[in-house]
């Protein structure tokens, strides 16, 4: 849905309730005038200014739903609308480029199984490409998906020129993703979407720096007002204790995860949630504001504290601040 800047929301409702559909929730809540927030609010519901005050409180609420979710609803639709165009790159996660990150708790140990005798540098770059391509839409003619997807992950030791700047770790994570759109409503909460998703990710290293696993992941995509939650459980598939190089990774990385964004007309706040869920306590915390800088990219902050930011670190304790630029929003 386009928006609307504040002052020309507040000109669209004074000239009548039809065109102020043109505004956006975030843009109704930032008017300071009680009467013309009020009306806002009852434009973007559908309703007249006469028929407002007539309104319960649970048939407003009932209506402003419908709103919550439409971010989410539009995304999806361009993704649908897109599928099939092969000159359309859809997103996945976030796309983005840390030019400059500093890590104050650094794994020296991993480092020097590769580059023994030489340092490593705390403050190195970090990038994300991912993408998602349609297999079969509409599967059996019902509202179901299969995509495939691709998420790499790198970081680079680009300041670290006594050692030509190596790549220190790349991870690869391809993905079939079965994607079942969803229309379930729950005192104000819209679940959007549910996928079942087979995951594997590995960083493509031989012994001893070899590190992979496989996963079968369930999700769910919930949206209240400006806020998105995805919320996630994974079952690790077993492999061969010869073929397992990183056998404990469920005792740092947990079974699950939470990922939460709150959108605004002019930046995001996200969070990432992990925990093993045991007495040891071992989780993750990753943070993430963007702003915006010009038409194609947003200004990116993301700060990391906890285990598994990437497979090699998954059991060491990563402490990491970085800034840069965002392609694309992670959901």
């Amino acid at each position: 849905m386009m928006k609307y800047p504040v002052a020309l929301t507040g000109l669209l409702i004074a000239g009548g309730a039809g065109t102020a559909q043109a505004g956006s929730l975030a843009d109704c809540a930032a008017l300071a005038d009680d009467s013309q927030r009020l009306a806002c609010y009852d434009a973007l519901s559908g309703r007249s200014a006469d028929s407002a005050d007539s309104a319960t409180p649970a048939v407003a609420a009932a209506e402003a739903g419908n709103e919550e979710a439409e971010f989410i609803s539009q995304r999806l639709e361009e993704e649908e609308a897109n599928a099939n165009n092969r000159f359309v790159i859809i997103p996945h996660k976030r796309n983005y480029l840390l030019p400059l990150t500093f890590n104050s708790n650094i794994n020296e140990e991993a480092w020097k199984e590769q580059h023994p005798g030489d340092g490593m540098d705390q403050a190195e770059a970090k990038f994300q490409i991912s993408f998602k391509a349609i297999i079969w839409q509409d599967m059996f003619g019902k509202d179901m998906d299969l995509w495939g997807a691709y998420t790499q992950e790198n970081w680079w030791q680009v300041y670290n020129t006594d050692v030509s700047s190596p790549f220190r770790e790349t991870d690869y994570q391809p993905e079939l993703i079965l994607s079942v759109a969803n229309n379930w409503h729950f005192m104000g909460v819209h679940n959007t979407r549910l996928d079942l998703s087979l995951t594997h990710q590995s960083n493509g290293s031989s012994e001893p720096q070899s590190r992979s696993w496989n996963r079968v992941i369930a999700s769910a995509l919930f949206e209240h007002r400006n806020f998105s939650l995805v919320t996630s459980a994974w079952y690790r598939i077993p492999e061969s204790n010869k073929d397992d190089d990183n056998s404990d990774i469920d005792d740092y990385m947990g079974n699950g995860q939470l990922e939460g964004v709150w959108r605004w007309p002019d930046y995001t706040l996200g969070f990432t949630l992990r925990n093993n869920l045991s007495s040891d306590n071992k989780g993750a915390i990753q943070l993430d504001w963007t702003f915006p800088i010009s038409q194609r990219f947003s200004g990116y902050v993301q700060y990391f504290n906890g285990y598994g930011e990437s497979l090699i670190d998954y059991n060491e304790s990563t402490n990491r601040i970085g800034i840069g630029v965002s392609l694309s929003d992670p959901f």
